[in-house]
């Protein structure tokens, strides 16, 4: 095998308390929290140039219950302010007695969810860390994790400018792909992928509908091939992809859209079109790291005791579970947390933790427990649960489900 050998010598771009990678909801969360604990120098960086992740760029535009489907709202903190995020700009379908933020409802009077508009919601995220006061860089990839021993003391990116290291005293991998947890060596779970390609269709039906609901949100309708989240709907002779390669990714998108376009080809190319099409694969999992302790479909309806939050089963009604602090880290790493999709899970009970308003809220914990490590000369594994989970509470968060 050829081996291409690369020396590189540059200069510090810079320095930061903490360098969060991936600017999908739970980077965005993270990096706010940093700041709002006080932590001055805070980077977010993305590969891309909007925030949201696969809420935006992805198309999955329905934030998922942050209730239990019996009239209880479990999700508070971050995972219930961007609920208010991704509507304030943009239409929604909210269910009437859910738009005072009430603590309960009725459960026969819809679940606390809503559709909403990706480009709206990515403004909107904008602002949100824009007023944060969190510096951004859009554009730039991450590319290796800087290790000394297991301390990770900065991030290799590349952008426009070229490629360089940033130092950080602390580093929350949001990257959705668990990239730097992998590249530096700590242990992962490779997931597989259903195939699924979503899209936004418009047509002549849609459009009356808005029309007659005086609501735009009606105008594009959420299409949806392949698999849903259980695999049923799968093509056949199709094969699973993990996602972990630029093959995978390749393979995958173009796949999806011919998908699409076989579905369309014999429509009348004047009555339909596609509004939108995802600007990122739509992989459900790719890896996740091996935390200190991996969500369990047996945790179902549990009680964990270092919960940052609760998690609706978005299929279910009354059934949850909670997000351990301990699935944000593995105790090999001092500095290092993941948040979003990336979190310790297993099964079933991965597929719920991993929603919008999960990784809020793990997005929200990852960003607090960094900036009070920082603060108290703590490592992820030291911090005392405790002082997390007051610190959640006072930031408007919530611990258990009930």
């Amino acid at each position: 095998m050829q081996v291409f050998h690369e020396q590189l010598n540059t200069a510090v771009l810079g320095e930061y308390d903490i360098i969060v990678a991936g600017g999908g909801v739970a980077g965005v969360c993270a990096a706010v929290a940093a700041r709002r604990a006080g932590i001055k120098r805070v980077l977010l960086l993305e590969k891309s140039i909007l925030f949201g992740g696969l809420a935006t760029q992805g198309l999955i535009s329905l934030y998922e219950p942050i209730c239990d489907g019996k009239g209880h709202k479990i999700i508070y903190g971050m995972g219930a302010e961007l609920m208010k995020l991704c509507m304030r700009y943009g239409p929604d379908v909210l269910p009437e007695q859910w738009r005072d933020d009430p603590d309960t409802a009725s459960p026969d009077g819809g679940k606390y969810k809503t559709f909403f508009s990706p480009a709206m919601f990515a403004m909107a995220l904008d602002e949100f860390v824009l007023d944060a006061g969190v510096e951004i860089l859009f554009d730039t990839q991450v590319v290796a994790p800087v290790m000394e021993q297991k301390q990770c003391v900065g991030l290799l990116v590349e952008n426009k400018g070229g490629r360089g290291p940033y130092r950080a005293r602390a580093v929350i991998d949001a990257t959705g792909d668990a990239d730097i947890f992998c590249r530096a060596g700590a242990p992962c779970v490779t997931g597989q992928n259903y195939m699924t390609y979503l899209a936004y269709r418009a047509d002549m039906e849609s459009a009356a509908s808005a029309l007659s609901e005086k609501n735009i949100i009606h105008a594009r309708k959420w299409t949806l091939l392949g698999s849903g989240p259980r695999g049923n709907g799968h093509p056949e002779g199709v094969p699973l992809i993990s996602g972990t390669t630029a093959e995978d990714v390749t393979q995958y998108v173009l796949t999806g859209r011919k998908m699409m376009l076989d579905s369309m080809r014999n429509e009348d190319r004047f009555a339909r079109d596609l509004s939108i099409l995802p600007t990122m694969a739509q992989f459900r999992t790719t890896r996740h790291i091996v935390g200190a302790y991996s969500v369990q479909e047996s945790d179902l309806c549990r009680r964990l005791p270092d919960s940052i939050a609760a998690v609706a089963d978005f299929l279910a009604v009354g059934e949850w579970y909670e997000i351990p602090y301990r699935s944000l880290y593995n105790p090999e790493y001092p500095n290092l947390w993941t948040a979003g999709r990336t979190v310790s899970a297993d099964g079933w009970a991965w597929v719920v933790v991993r929603v919008i308003p999960g990784s809020a809220c793990s997005g929200q914990a990852a960003g607090l427990a960094a900036a009070l490590c920082l603060k108290h000369g703590l490592t992820a594994a030291t911090l005392p649960y405790s002082m997390l989970s007051d610190a959640l509470i006072a930031e408007g968060g919530r611990i258990h489900a009930e």
